[in-house]
């Protein structure tokens, strides 16, 4: 089984989406229309893949996990199941080439080397902040029932990553978006993570959701986030 793979019904339901207006005009700035191509890389549920569908003619969802690919159920999202780095020129041309909180997980030498090959644009898209107050506080409570957490790749911002990358013409586009949180969709949200999920925490499940709601009740903790969509450019390829 994958890092993931248990995590997907979780991921689907509590992971939080992307704001219409972020979708909106990411697609405006990427110039898509309904002939366009558009490849979303470690797509997991669809989150990003299903957001853009009503905007193109079709998207390439791509990721190594069957069980997250298999939530996603619009009919023009075609999905594939393997590494993001599988990327050639094979795969034909893109209008847009997206990964939603996913690119850290990739091989950024490998990335960079063949996404020029498919597209022309890159978009990266993710919250201002890694998690919030009350995601950490229910996530430390996993991590003192499991001890330390599996190694995770460093994350970087996108704009710096994407700045000295192919794509280094960047434009970003950053919406707020208010959220509320319970115990209940902190447990969700903390299953769909490779920190907390159910395979992760076995027999030690119950005690984590009991740890969970004694800590947080029946209060809701609302928070507002910036969230962006990074857009990079080959230089010679911005859009008038």
């Amino acid at each position: 089984m994958g890092r993931f793979e248990s995590t997907a019904p979780w991921y689907a339901r509590y992971r939080p989406r992307y704001p219409a207006e972020l979708i909106v005009r990411l697609a405006q700035a990427a110039g898509l229309d309904g002939s366009s191509r558009v490849l979303d890389l470690g797509a997991g549920p669809g989150h990003v893949a299903s957001a853009l569908a009503p905007y193109v003619g079709e998207v390439v969802a791509v990721d190594v996990e069957a069980g997250m690919l298999a939530q996603i159920e619009e009919p023009n999202v075609r999905t594939v199941v393997g590494p993001a780095e599988d990327v050639d020129a094979s795969w034909g041309r893109f209008a847009l080439v997206t990964a939603g909180r996913s690119f850290h997980w990739f091989n950024e030498g490998v990335m960079f080397a063949r996404l020029p090959l498919v597209t022309d644009q890159l978009a990266l898209l993710g919250d201002s902040i890694t998690q919030s107050d009350a995601q950490s506080r229910a996530q430390a409570i996993a991590t003192e029932l499991l001890g330390e957490e599996p190694p995770k790749p460093r994350r970087r911002f996108y704009r710096e990553l994407l700045e000295k990358s192919p794509f280094s013409d960047v434009e970003e586009i950053d919406v707020m978006a208010e959220r509320t949180w319970t115990a209940e969709s902190l447990i969700g949200l903390a299953y769909s993570t490779s920190v907390a999920s159910p395979e992760r925490l076995g027999a030690k499940r119950e005690e984590f959701e009991r740890r969970v709601r004694a800590t947080f009740g029946d209060a809701e903790y609302h928070e507002r986030v910036s969230v962006s969509a990074v857009l990079g450019r080959r230089s010679d390829q911005r859009l008038e």
